[in-house]
Order: structure tokens, then sequence, then C-alpha cells
């Protein structure tokens, strides 16, 4: 069998230098392929695998259909090198345009347009058995050993143009990463880049002259050896490993600095910004982060060495430099799994730390303010109060002829009233701070509490929807407990514990926050004024109630509107973060 389907014993030697070489560029490539699986490679570098997968099978077609007798195999030889060869174009465009980042979309004009091309010339290779539109004509040639010409038909030519056009693009894409890159990748994408060119010039050859080893043979597939040797001279000078990751346009526009460490603390890559962080002459791409830039060195070491938490996950830390304050986010860089690098981000924050200052020592002086002005008020209220009960003591049941007790009961009221702003005022400078952490809070639970720290008489509390709301519990039910009393002392038609057995109040979780409601009398108040301070219509009310409210809500960074088109009073709060389900409808009565 083998004697019938191969060539003589000695093979020619042109026969053998080209075998040869197909033998040898499957060899290197089936090494690569080694290398890139096993080694420290990324998964952008590993889209040129399928590429080495093909055009191995590419190599090893060719060589036997120079090595075949048989011309019908022969025949059948040439129709699958040369589906190898499509799908060994579309492949290395694969490849350049995920290594370099960019879409693989078929949305994308260029994309879509040459999948459909080569479509096309490989439909036409298909049929061209019994249609002949590919090769004209397919000629077997018997010097200086049996071998197929290939005759060049229309369909062939705008296949090769297409596949040259297309081989092209994505020499640019890998061109366009070589200039704007900066790590240590850069000499193996020359490398690679370069030999692709050159494995080009066999099929160029084919195409506008007869090479004469081999006249009218398609030479394209003995590129495989410049290119595979190309491939090799670049994975040994570290193109398998670190991909260009931070080369992106985003990044390149942030303002912010960014570094790229391998998992050895080796920089990869940075941007202009970056190098503010960098000491002496030395080129920091391929140099220790140590001895480059010690500081973010420093930094890297604090975050157990690979710039990742145990987990995983991103780290924030600090550090000064020349008077300024810079934090740095320290992310890893994983690839399948497994952490191949740091990516350092570093962000001057020297203006945010000193507003940080002046915040807190703003507050400071406010809590100081505060407590100053309700103790020196206090004492005297006090003392008013104190005198008041010892008049009326000692006027007694009968006071005499022209003395009008009830002006004391108008005096203790005025002083009552004093103290409930003194309480609200302090309320208001301590509950004012920005809140600086929040959790999640049950909704449904915390309303039945505010509704049970208030005197409600005979109203209904209704809770439609529960959940979670991102929040300081405390001061979320100081709002609520506000919202509450306001419906109850002014959304009945009357005073009095009958007029609120009429008021039901009814709350509601959404999406961002949620809605405070009453079926009241609804509000006759200027709705402009509403939220100012001492505003009231109320000649015992002291006019801060709603405005502690809005003020705690924005402490929270949300925000609180009425809606002018309830009937009754509706507060709503939004740009909150909520996660809402469902409350299980219930009411509370708390007539008891």
């Amino acid at each position: 069998m083998t004697g019938s389907l191969l060539s003589q014993p000695e093979l020619h030697p042109i026969m053998a230098v080209y075998v040869g070489l197909l033998v040898a560029s499957i060899v290197v490539l089936a090494l690569l392929n080694v290398w890139v699986v096993r080694g420290r490679s990324t998964t952008r570098i590993r889209a040129v695998l399928p590429l080495h997968n093909v055009a191995m099978v590419w190599a090893a077609v060719a060589a036997l259909e120079l090595l075949v007798v048989d011309p019908r195999l022969g025949r059948w030889l040439v129709y699958l090198r040369t589906g190898c060869s499509y799908l060994a174009v579309v492949l290395f465009v694969y490849f350049g345009t995920v290594y370099s980042g960019r879409s693989t979309s078929l949305r994308r004009p260029f994309n879509a347009l040459f999948l459909g091309g080569m479509a096309i010339g490989f439909l036409g290779l298909v049929t061209d058995p019994w249609l002949g539109l590919h090769f004209d004509p397919l000629v077997r040639a018997t010097e200086p050993f049996p071998y197929y010409r290939t005759g060049f038909s229309p369909l062939w030519q705008f296949s090769f143009v297409l596949s040259y056009i297309g081989i092209a693009v994505s020499l640019y894409y890998l061109t366009e990463l070589l200039v704007t890159s900066q790590h240590r990748s850069r000499r193996p994408l020359l490398v690679y880049s370069v030999g692709m060119v050159l494995g080009l010039v066999p099929g160029a050859v084919t195409f506008v002259a007869e090479v004469p080893t081999l006249p009218g043979y398609d030479h394209t597939v003995l590129g495989l050896s410049i290119f595979s040797v190309a491939t090799f001279v670049g994975a040994w000078l570290g193109m398998v490993e670190i991909a260009p990751i931070s080369r992106d346009r985003l990044l390149e526009t942030s303002g912010d600095g960014l570094v790229v460490c391998d998992d050895t603390g080796t920089v990869v890559d940075l941007n202009e910004e970056a190098r503010t962080f960098f000491t002496g002459e030395k080129e920091p791409v391929g140099s220790p982060l140590a001895a480059v830039a010690p500081k973010l060195a420093a930094v890297l070491d604090d975050s157990d060495g690979d710039g990742t938490s145990r987990d995983e996950s991103a780290s924030d830390t600090e550090f000064t430099q020349d008077g300024r304050r810079y934090s740095v986010v320290i992310s890893p860089v994983t690839d399948g799994g497994a952490v191949s690098g740091s990516a350092l981000l570093v962000r001057d924050v020297t203006e945010r730390v000193e507003n940080r200052r002046e915040l807190r020592r703003q507050n400071e002086q406010l809590d100081e303010f505060a407590s100053s002005v309700s103790h020196h008020l206090r004492n005297p209220l006090q003392v008013a109060a104190g005198q008041t009960e010892l008049a009326r003591d000692r006027l007694g049941e009968s006071p005499p002829e022209g003395v009008d007790i009830g002006r004391l009961d108008d005096l203790e009221g005025a002083l009552d009233r004093m103290a409930a702003i003194i309480t609200d005022l302090r309320t208001l400078a301590e509950q004012g701070k920005s809140v600086e952490s929040t959790d999640p809070v049950p909704f449904d639970a915390t309303v039945r509490t505010a509704w049970a720290h208030v005197d409600t008489g005979s109203a209904t509390l209704v809770v439609e929807r529960d959940g979670t709301i991102a929040a300081e519990q405390s001061r979320l039910l100081s709002v609520l407990e506000n919202l509450i009393r306001n419906s109850v002392e002014h959304g009945a038609a009357e005073s009095g514990d009958t007029a609120a057995a009429d008021l039901t109040v009814t709350v509601r979780l959404t999406d961002d926050g949620f809605v405070f409601e009453d079926d009241g009398r609804g509000i006759d108040a200027d709705r402009d004024q509403l939220f100012d301070y001492g505003y009231t219509t109320s000649s015992e009310g002291t006019g801060l109630g709603l405005r502690i409210v809005q003020t705690m809500v924005q402490s929270h960074g949300w925000s609180i509107r009425v809606d002018p088109d309830h009937d009754g009073a509706r507060f709503v709060v939004s740009d909150a973060v909520t996660s809402v389900g469902v409350a299980t409808p219930g009411a509370i009565d708390e007539s008891q």
C-alpha cells in the first residue's frame, strides 16, 4: 500500500527541502503550543493557538501532497491544503484583533465584509471539482517530480487579494499596538510582525512570478517556516507572557497614573501620568518596581507582595510624595483564574484629603457651638420654669383679686416651646453631618419601630413593600419619626384622637428610596418654604421638624420632595440604594 501511494524511496532533493521545511514548521509550532499552554500566557496570547493548530494541519497536508503518487488523492489534498489556507488567514486576523484588544463582533463592517468575502472564496473552492470556479486550471505536472500546478481564476485572485488585505489590517492592529506600547512585549511583537510579513513573500512570488524550483506550485504554505521561526523568537523574548493589558484608550485618557507589573514585581507597562512616581534615568519598563519607584513598591509589598489580597480583590492605600497625597488602588490582573500581575491606579487625592480635614474641623466646631448654645440656654430656661412653678404654688388655687393665673399657663407653654426648639436645633447640628458608612437596614421593621416611638393615637400604619435600604439606622429612624409626627399633628382634619382615627399612613419602599404618604387634609402650607428653618403653620410647632428630615435625608446623599398631586401629604425620598421585596400586607392600630 505504501509503495503505491508514495514516491520512490530516494526523495528528489527539491522535494526533500520542501518537506523538510514543512515538517520543521510543524515541530516548531507544536513546541510553541506547549509553551503557550504551560507558560504564563494570557487569554489574549492564547488566541494564537487555533492559528497554530490549523497551520500545522496545513503544513502536514502540503507535505503529504508532495509525497503522494496517486493523482486522485493528490488532487483532493490540494483542495484540503487550500481550505486550510483560508482558515489560517481568518484565524490570523482573529488573533491580531483579539491581541490588540479590538472587538471581534460581526457588527464591525470590516469583520463582516472580510468573513463574507472569504466565505464566497471558500464556497468556490468546495464546488470547484464540479464547477471549476476556483482553479483555472488544476494541472498535474511531472517534472522535477509529480505535483499540481494551480491556475489563477478570477475567484482565486479575489480570494488571494482579500486574504492579503485581511492580513494587512491585522498587521496594522499589531503595528499600532507596537507603536503605542511601552512594555517589554514591544520587541517580540516587532519580531512577530516582521516574520509575518516575510512569511507572505512566498505566496506573493507565486502570484506575480513562477518559482524556478516548482513552477506553478502554491508556495504560500512555505511561508509557515518563516512564520514559525518568528513566532518562536517572539515567544523567547516574552510575547507569551503578560499581554498588553493597559493600553486601552480609556486608561490613556483617565488622567491618573497607571502602572502594570507582572507577578515578579517587574514593570511591564505604564502611562505618561505614572512617570512622575519613578526616579532616576533608568527605563521603568523591564525594571523591578523597587529599583525605579520605591514608594510604589512599598505599597505593593504591603498588599501581600503581589498587589492582591488573599481573595484576589482590589486593595486601596495611600502614600505621600513631594508634599502631595496619593491614593493607590491595586487590582489583580487575572487570566484563567490565576493571578498573572498587578495593576496600580495612582490618583492625586491631596485636595480631597484637605477637604475631608476641613469638613471634620467644621463639624467639630458645629458640635461645640451646638453644645454651648444648648447648655447656656437650658440653664436660664430651667430657672424660668422653676420660678413659674414656684409662683403657681404661692398663688395657690385662689389667687388674689386682679391676678390672672392663666398667664402662668401661657408662660409655661412658651418655655416648653423654647426647650423644644433647643432640642431640635441640637438634633439638627448632630444629624446634619454626612453619613460615612451605611448598612442594609430592614425597612419594614424600622418603620414599625419609628411608629411605636411616636404618640399616633388611633391612626393606622400600612407598609406596602418591604426590603432593605442602605442607611445609618438611627438617622433613618429619626426621619421616619419626624414624618410620622408631622402626619399625626397636621394630617388630621381636626385635632384630637377621634380625628386621628380617620388617618392612615402608608409607607412604601421603592427602587431608589421610599414614599411616605397619608390620607389626611393635605399640605396647606407654602410648598416652596416647607423645608425652611423655622417655617410652621402651627402656633405650637417649632418649624424645624421637616428641616431636620431634609437635613438627615441629604446627609445620606438622598433627596426629598413633596408630591403636589396627592390629596393628602406625600413625601418622596429618592437616590437611595434599596433591595425591594414584598411586605406582608398588614396594618398597625395604636389605639390600645
